[in-house]
């Protein structure tokens, strides 16, 4: 999606986000090394590495990170856009705690599933199908850190 422009923002409540187009990235510092982010809309590539250079600045105030997505919100990511996070997750792995995903449709996590098996870093990914449960290690994570 070309000539779209990404803007930063941040929120009055401290979270900040990313927009391009209809699209947005929400995150939100849980506790230092712990990010809760929230994608809605189509991700085609539009972000480029912002995204990740968000996770990548987390790492690099706070050491090792331990990810919460909750892409509920996602439409569409398209296939470079996954390779990307794949990657990411390969290369980054010990600059990752934990990355937990929430998924809302059978097509996101047959998206997530296939980055977890390609980037070949064992228990680091895991999904999720329940909100309550997702959202129960976010409130913990939030309130106090998981061990």
């Amino acid at each position: 999606m070309a000539g779209t422009d990404v803007i930063r923002s941040t929120l009055v409540d401290g979270r900040w986000q990313l927009a391009a187009g209809k699209s947005r990235f929400l995150f939100e510092r849980l506790r230092p090394g712990s990010l809760l982010v929230s994608a809605s809309g189509s991700d085609t590539g539009q972000f480029g590495t912002a995204v990740l250079d968000e996770v990548r600045a987390e790492a690099m105030r706070f050491g090792p990170v331990r990810l919460f997505v909750d892409a509920t919100g996602a439409q569409y990511v398209a296939v470079e856009v996954s390779r990307e996070w794949t990657k990411f997750f390969s290369t980054n792995r010990n600059n990752l705690r934990r990355v937990s995903v929430l998924v809302g449709s059978r097509a996101m996590q047959l998206t997530v599933a296939i980055a977890q098996h390609l980037s070949s870093t064992g228990s680091l990914v895991q999904i999720y199908t329940d909100p309550d449960l997702f959202y129960g290690l976010v409130n913990t994570e939030r309130v106090g850190g998981l061990v």
